[in-house]
């Protein structure tokens, strides 16, 4: 209705006339209108009041219905009356409407207030949820660290149980060992208490705190073994003074046991010099009643002189029956050299000094020349290489097991036995095949300088060394093997120059069949009795020994 009114304001203003007529027509207007309550209305008159109607005056005028009702020349308190009226009946109609749905409206807003005390549930449930999943997560993570912490000590357990196994198996001492020491027969359990008890005394100087655990039961294992095997050496022992005993069957049963007495020696030293000092007693009044009765009988007895009777013996005085020279042994001072040698250069090692390195080239290359110098005493050149290669091959073996492999004392033997064992060869092949081999040496000198033609007049020397090879090499290779086995005290080392003078005669046979096979030989007719090659390999792989 204002802004109704606010055009017909604007009306009235042209002249005063006009404003009087109109607020004679307003008044008769408003007369007929019903009274509205348009509550406290501003009329303020002041400027800013009426700039500011101006401007809504303005804004109104934009409008598209007012400009349309303006074009069409309707009357706006009519319009105004209408528009009016047709907002009332909206209204009442509206809340006829609102009455009408009241229930429903009145439903929604207790299915709204159930919904927040719902939704206000939910967010406690939810709040809890979150605080719940926080808790979880520091679970989480402290899982983790956990884990982690498992994880390596998992790794570090695995990389020290390798180790750890073995120092437990060997300190452990099991149900099994227990039971059979205290029972009569336990020979193969005094072994293994007896390792146990020396690695257990090897890891107390390292302060291992697991000994400690087994000691105590070690002790009385040991206490144990050591009373029972005294009860029981001592009544062997005292079998011995039975009347009419045949003293030896005891005693071969004691060597059955002489682990026994070991035992005592490394860890009950007074035990052990106890039973010494009752066996020796013991076997000393035994043996003096042997050796009594025996001189006595031989005082008793009657020798008739007779001179005759008796060889002379004057070969005896020589020096060749007195000492026979012995080639197959090594000489005492060649292992004790040896045994001095591999432990000095075992020192040296650890503890490195040139001056003892010096010394030790100086004393081997003097035990060189007395190895040769005691060589050269025999007479045969096989004799020597024989004396040359025991002696060589035992200090070699003695100087490996302490010594490393590539020091200067053990390559210096290797090589001299390398030598000698060659030369050996050559010399035990030379008496049964020194024909074959000297012509095979001739003829490949002959092949290199082209003249291979002056052996063409050799045909019966060649017939000759292949009938020969063919009908004796099987009986002179069985020859050479006992041979060879029968001078070496080494089987490894007899077995090894055996097969490098098989291996050596098989090449000498190969460098025969390629020197008849060249043209100046190819028209023999005793290259047909020639062995096959491959069955010779075969025949001789025969003879190999096998230790």
């Amino acid at each position: 209705m204002a802004e109704a009114l606010i055009p017909a304001a604007e009306l009235s203003k042209p002249g005063a006339d006009s404003a009087a007529a109109a607020g004679a027509m307003e008044k008769s207007d408003f007369e007929a209108v019903p009274a509205l309550n348009l509550g406290d209305l501003d009329i303020t008159t002041d400027e800013f009041i009426l700039d500011e109607v101006d401007i809504h005056i303005q804004a109104n005028l934009e409008d598209d219905l007012v400009k349309e009702a303006l074009k069409t020349g309707v009357d706006l308190r009519q319009y105004s009356k209408q528009v009016e009226t047709e907002l009332q009946r909206i209204e009442q109609a509206s809340i006829k409407d609102y009455i009408k749905e009241s229930q429903n409206i009145a439903s929604l807003h207790n299915q709204i207030t159930a919904c927040d005390s719902i939704l206000e549930r939910m967010e406690g449930m939810l709040s809890s949820f979150q605080s719940d999943l926080s808790s979880i997560s520091s679970e989480i993570q402290t899982l983790q660290q956990q884990s982690v912490s498992m994880n390596l000590r998992l790794k570090n357990r695995q990389a020290v149980r390798s180790q750890l196994s073995q120092l437990v198996d060997e300190l452990v001492v099991p149900s099994t060992m227990i039971s059979p020491v205290t029972e009569q027969e336990f020979l193969e359990q005094l072994h293994e208490l007896n390792s146990k008890i020396n690695y257990a005394k090897e890891l107390s100087f390292r302060e291992t705190l697991a000994c400690s655990d087994i000691q105590d039961i070690v002790d009385r294992l040991k206490m144990k073994a050591v009373s029972k095997i005294r009860e029981f050496i001592l009544q062997k022992i005292y079998s011995f003074r039975k009347p009419m005993t045949n003293y030896q069957i005891p005693q071969n049963t004691l060597l059955k046991f002489r682990f026994f007495y070991q035992f005592l020696l490394a860890n009950e030293r007074t035990v052990a010099k106890e039973i010494r000092d009752e066996y020796v007693d013991t076997m000393s009044k035994i043996y003096f009643s042997y050796f009594k009765s025996y001189s006595g009988r031989l005082l008793k007895v009657q020798v008739t002189s007779q001179t005759s009777s008796i060889q002379a013996l004057s070969g005896a005085t020589s020096f060749s029956v007195i000492w026979p020279s012995a080639v197959h042994g090594h000489l005492n001072i060649t292992r004790r050299y040896a045994e001095f040698s591999s432990a000095v250069v075992s020192i040296n090692q650890t503890f490195p000094n040139e001056r003892t390195i010096a010394l030790l080239g100086q004393l081997q290359v003097e035990v060189e020349n007395f190895v040769l110098k005691m060589a050269a005493e025999f007479p045969s050149r096989r004799d020597q290489l024989i004396f040359l290669i025991n002696n060589y091959d035992m200090m070699l073996g003695v100087l490996m097991e302490r010594a490393a492999d590539d020091s200067k004392e053990v390559e210096g033997f290797q090589q001299l036995l390398l030598a000698r064992t060659q030369e050996f060869i050559e010399e035990i092949l030379s008496p049964p095949f020194g024909g074959m081999i000297t012509f095979v040496k001739e003829s490949e000198a002959l092949m290199e300088k082209g003249q291979l033609d002056k052996l063409r007049t050799d045909e019966a020397r060649i017939t000759q060394l292949v009938r020969g090879f063919s009908s004796s090499w099987k009986q002179s290779v069985e020859a050479l093997s006992q041979d060879v086995m029968r001078s070496f005290t080494n089987f490894k080392n007899g077995t090894s120059i055996i097969q490098g003078a098989l291996t050596q005669l098989i090449q000498y046979y190969h460098g025969f069949h390629k020197v008849l096979s060249q043209p100046t030989f190819r028209s023999l007719a005793v290259r047909s009795e020639l062995i096959n090659l491959h069955h010779l390999m075969v025949e001789v792989k025969k003879h190999k020994p096998n230790f």
